[in-house]
């Protein structure tokens, strides 16, 4: 019999960096967004300001490439623990569609339109960009809900393997 011991303490630790950025992604949201779209476009010209040390992106990206990195992880050793297989392919499959691509076809570039080109731009614009962003954002959040259940259920998958083999 295989031991799982490995394959569970990768899961467990993905499924708790899917929960952190998960979490993390939903209090951006909560308590940053109601202030940076409050009164476009005065608003994102103040939040360029009150980010100008600090982004979103400096803290979300790398977080981002760790949780790859987990997934990666978690995707290999789901080769050797069959039981948390599909629930893997699912926390990868919202993890690489509804967060990597959404953020990097949909979002970016409506972020683009309300902060790096601003004054290339009609008002008209920039409030359907804010509008479309937020949209987005919402879709972004419901997937990273869904790849940190994924990733919990695969851990508990492997864990309830662990306990029916002793």
């Amino acid at each position: 019999m295989k031991s799982i011991t490995i394959p569970l303490t990768v899961l467990s630790v993905y499924s708790v960096v899917a929960a952190f950025a998960f979490a993390t992604t939903a209090a951006e949201t909560m308590l940053l967004y109601p202030n940076i779209f409050r009164d476009i476009p005065e608003s994102l010209a103040m939040t360029e300001d009150f980010m100008s040390v600090i982004a979103v992106g400096d803290v979300m990206r790398p977080m981002g490439m760790v949780l790859t990195l987990c997934a990666l992880a978690a995707f290999a050793t789901a080769l050797w623990a069959r039981r948390a297989r599909v629930w893997v392919a699912a926390s990868l499959v919202s993890l690489i569609s509804g967060q990597f691509l959404l953020s990097i076809l949909y979002q970016w570039p409506r972020a683009s339109i309300l902060f790096d080109d601003r004054d290339q731009h009609t008002l008209g614009e920039i409030e359907a960009a804010a509008t479309e962003f937020l949209i987005g954002q919402g879709f972004r959040i419901a997937a990273a809900l869904a790849t940190a259940v994924f990733a919990v259920a695969a851990a508990l998958a492997c864990y309830r393997a662990r306990v029916l083999a002793s």
